[in-house]
């Protein structure tokens, strides 16, 4: 058995035992065998004043365990200043698990991914010259340590060996992924944090360190994991840290609820036939990226909406979802056979069954688990003898799906002291606890329920009708369940008793009545917005804070974490008419004007270029960028935010997906549909470069893979990681150093690829490009000093010109009393195009009006009797539509 060095307790040998040990079975905790069940809520995606909710409905759901990440660059906003207050209060988050006696896992980082701003490290991190992440770099450990200092004793006084509920620490995160194995820094790290305290088991998930137990991250192909498991480790439990059982959002992309609450089902009894016994739900709930704290992931645009929801069994307003139902039941079942699950032998199946079926079987000393898996889509229905059983009991396992069959397993107690045992249960079952517990299957389907009674002589049976009863030689009772729309109640009664009582219903039922009703009985009143007033964004206001360069700054750079930033130059034009305007490096949409009028946005990536109208002499050329988070996931951290480089004048933009050669002959072919050749596939083309460029990016897949005059291309940004490597990732090279005049050959290492989905050329003159930049902070709400009333609007359209404006009103909400008291609220910001929205001064987060976001959540904590809505809108849309919804 290994366990963790400290926190030990006297066994009556006098050895000692870790308060939380392991072996290849499962995790070890006061000497008892534990089944994980965590719920993976990060606490800095909803206010303080919902953690008890949150808390509460993870323990009614069955769960055993919380897990956390802790985002250093939440509690370090601003070097050296540390916040553990409100909010962000660590400390009595973790205390508030242990009164409801949930244990933790905290997953401090120092880089957490999570979908959260630059993967948790602070974004000040990137202006420093010379750092680099998550590897052996003195710059980044030096502040890795500081950190450290501040967080391990935090957590190590709510070990459990402390007194706490802290089991587990993780360290580092996904590293395997990151694709550059720097085995030194995952050993750094973990002697970091053994150092300063932490003697609970550290963990890890995708990325392992000796003396840590290695966890895996997935939604599918258990089974494969475990073998993974089982190879590279031989005195570890198996256990699932991130079990995907939903998904992030990006905007303008679809709502991710792809993942069903039977595919769920299915899912976690995949874990348990696999041997699993610790399972970490990613997300349990997942909440919402508050402020500008949402990330970038792997990809070109893969930017965080606001809300992070993760179509998790909990959504963002802590209302239980089919999912919630199905978890709950799910930990029924495994509370139950917790014995059994955590020290069973996992071989296979020896019960006959049709090549329409699978089995496999877990086998433990005080019961069986047969789990019969469906290979086809259609149900199926069938009898089978299980062990030496004088009876065929019936199953049916639905299409594509799982059924887990329970033989050899204690029902109940008996007056003599023993137990009657289930011989076989072919439905299924939330538990049976303390002889009583239910048994459902799909509605209208025949289950099976086999019961040795043991020696039990005198007992009354109730078994109503359509059940029907057989009684079979040496004591045993077979029962073929019927699962009508009507439930029926078995009751076996002794000596005046009630030893055992199930009820036998269907799935519908069930899951009808899975959970306590959480919602309201009464519909709320609705909070009413008051008239709106409006103030135009007034660059003047932030031209003393100001910093004058040859180009654009990037945010870090500036010195600004996030929100909106506002570059502005001035050039001269010989003619009005229009003009290429082209950006070489920009990492996030942006707002284009010219002379106060706007000519365009623009949500290209990487570079971009636009047509814009100009007038003859002087021009005021005005760009808005909002920070849309930093890359959480790819071996490309800490790219520059905002514009980077100088815009130009009189560029190109030159789509290179057409026009392709397999070895510069024959036939041209498009890069979105490769040919399909043997062995390496090496494409060209060539491109002229008449008009004598000397600039050029390229932006587009691929890129580690493209040469430009036989030479690879300068990379600035590739996305990257462990498993993309071999495909074509996302990236940006400055190609600039490798451009000729004339003819220009550009070669593509296409082996194994099926398609390029976009490869952009950007070429200008740099004696185009635009100088004297002043970037300024923008869109800061205390900055608004005039306000006026908002004008009459004509349909559809507003009489407001096109401009950076903010937008006020008032409500009241009255939760305090019966007509919103415990309601929820959330805003509706149909109408407005993008930009961000504060309630009181708390910003609620981001809104692009792309989708698939529509509605905002507005958290109870933070609002007032009384209450300020400010919104501000990069085009000045007006809020015709925008309101308030509470229920």
């Amino acid at each position: 058995m290994v366990g963790s060095p400290a926190g030990v307790k006297s066994l009556q040998d006098g050895r000692t035992q870790p308060l939380v040990a392991y072996d290849r079975h499962s995790w070890i905790i006061r000497g008892q065998r534990v089944f994980i069940r965590s719920a993976a809520v990060h606490y800095y995606r909803l206010t303080r004043g919902e953690w008890v909710e949150l808390l509460d409905k993870v323990k009614q759901a069955g769960c055993n365990t919380v897990e956390t990440y802790i985002p250093w660059n939440w509690h370090e906003e601003t070097p050296g200043k540390w916040d553990f207050s409100g909010d962000k209060d660590l400390e009595h988050f973790l205390d508030l698990c242990a009164e409801r006696g949930l244990y933790a896992i905290v997953r401090p980082g120092p880089y957490i991914c999570a979908e959260w701003d630059f993967g948790g490290l602070p974004w000040w991190l990137s202006a420093e010259e010379g750092i680099q992440y998550r590897t052996m770099n003195d710059r980044f450990l030096s502040h890795v340590d500081r950190y450290w200092d501040e967080i391990v004793p935090r957590l190590a006084r709510h070990q459990i060996t402390a007194g706490g509920t802290v089991i587990m620490v993780q360290v580092e995160n996904e590293f395997q992924a990151y694709g550059k194995p720097d085995q030194a820094y995952m050993e750094y790290l973990r002697d970091g944090l053994l150092a300063r305290g932490i003697d609970v088991p550290l963990v890890t998930c995708y990325g392992g360190v000796e003396g840590a137990v290695e966890f895996r991250n997935f939604w599918s192909g258990a089974d494969t994991h475990a073998r993974i498991l089982e190879q590279r480790f031989t005195d570890q439990p198996k256990g699932v840290m991130e079990f995907w059982i939903g998904w992030f959002e990006k905007w303008g992309g679809a709502k991710a609820s792809q993942k069903s609450a039977p595919q769920l089902e299915r899912a976690c009894y995949e874990l348990l036939q696999a041997g699993f016994t610790a399972i970490n739900y990613y997300m349990f709930f997942g909440g919402t990226n508050f402020d500008h704290w949402g990330g970038r992931t792997i990809g070109e645009d893969t930017y965080m909406i606001t809300s992070y929801d993760y179509d998790a069994p909990l959504t963002e307003y802590l209302e239980p979802t089919p999912k919630y139902k199905t978890l709950q039941r799910f930990h029924g079942f495994v509370n139950w056979l917790e014995p059994v699950l955590t020290e069973a032998e996992n071989c296979a199946c020896d019960i006959p069954l049709s090549k329409s079926l699978s089995g496999r079987t877990l086998h433990h000393k005080d019961g069986t688990l047969h789990f019969m898996t469906n290979l086809g889509g259609e149900r199926y229905s069938g009898q089978a003898i299980f062990g030496d059983l004088p009876v065929m009991a019936d199953y049916t396992v639905e299409g594509d799906g799982m059924l887990p069959v329970v033989t050899g397993v204690a029902a109940c107690g008996t007056p003599s002291g023993g137990s009657i045992i289930i011989d076989a249960l072919t439905g299924f079952t939330t538990g049976i606890h303390e002889g009583r517990g239910i048994i459902y299957h799909e509605l209208g389907q025949r289950s099976s329920l086999v019961l040795n009674m043991n020696g039990l002589q005198e007992y009354e049976l109730d078994c109503p009708l359509p059940l029907q009863v057989k009684r079979l030689d040496g004591g045993h009772l077979h029962i073929r369940l019927f699962h009508g729309s009507e439930p029926r109640t078995i009751t076996i009664r002794s000596e005046g008793e009630v030893l055992l009582q199930l009820t036998v219903t269907h799935r519908e039922a069930v899951e009808a009545a899975g959970v306590q009703n959480m919602g309201r009985e009464f519909i709320p009143s609705q909070p009413e917005l008051e008239d709106w007033q409006y103030a135009e964004e007034n660059p003047d206001d932030y031209r003393g804070e100001g910093k004058s360069a040859h180009a654009p700054l990037d945010f870090s750079t500036f010195g600004k974490w996030s929100g909106h930033l506002l570059y502005e130059t001035k050039f001269d034009a010989d003619l009005a008419g229009n003009r290429t305007l082209l950006l070489p490096r920009l990492e996030d949409p942006a707002q284009v004007f010219i002379n106060s009028l706007y000519v365009g946005g623009t949500d290209e990536i990487g570079a971009a270029a636009l047509d814009v109208p100009v007038q003859k002499g002087s021009n005021l050329l005005q760009i808005w960028s909002q920070n849309m988070g930093r890359y959480n996931f790819t071996a490309t951290l800490g790219e520059p935010k905002g514009l980077s480089e100088a815009p130009a004048l009189d560029g190109r933009r030159i789509c290179m997906l057409k026009g392709w050669q397999v070895d510069g002959a024959g036939r041209s072919h498009s890069l979105l549909r490769l040919p399909e050749i043997e062995g390496r596939i090496g494409l060209f083309k060539s491109w002229h470069n008449e008009q004598g460029y000397d600039r050029a990016v390229i932006v587009g897949y691929g890129l580690s893979r493209l040469s430009l005059n036989g030479r690879q291309v300068p990379l600035c940004l590739q996305n990257d990681s462990a498993w993309n490597r071999d495909d074509a990732p996302y990236g940006v090279a400055d190609a600039s150093e490798l451009l000729q005049a004339g003819e220009n050959r550009l070669e593509l290492d296409a082996a194994g690829l099926s398609s390029i989905p976009k490869l952009n050329l950007y070429v200008y003159h740099s004696s185009q490009a635009l100088g004297s930049w002043t970037t300024m902070p923008a869109a800061l709400p205390e900055r608004v000093r005039e306000w006026s009333a908002m004008p009459a609007l004509r349909e559809p359209s507003t009489e407001l010109e096109h401009y950076p404006r903010w937008w006020r009103s008032g409500f009241r909400w009255r939760g305090s009393d019966a007509s919103q008291g415990g309601c929820k609220l959330k805003l509706s910001l149909d109408g407005m195009t993008k930009g961000a929205v504060w309630v009181n001064g708390f910003c609620i987060g981001r809104y692009w009006g792309i989708g698939p976001q529509e509605d905002y959540k507005i958290p109870a904590d933070k609002l007032r009797e009384h209450n300020e809505l400010l919104i501000f809108d990069e085009l000045g849309a007006a809020p015709r539509q925008v309101r308030l919804i509470a229920w």
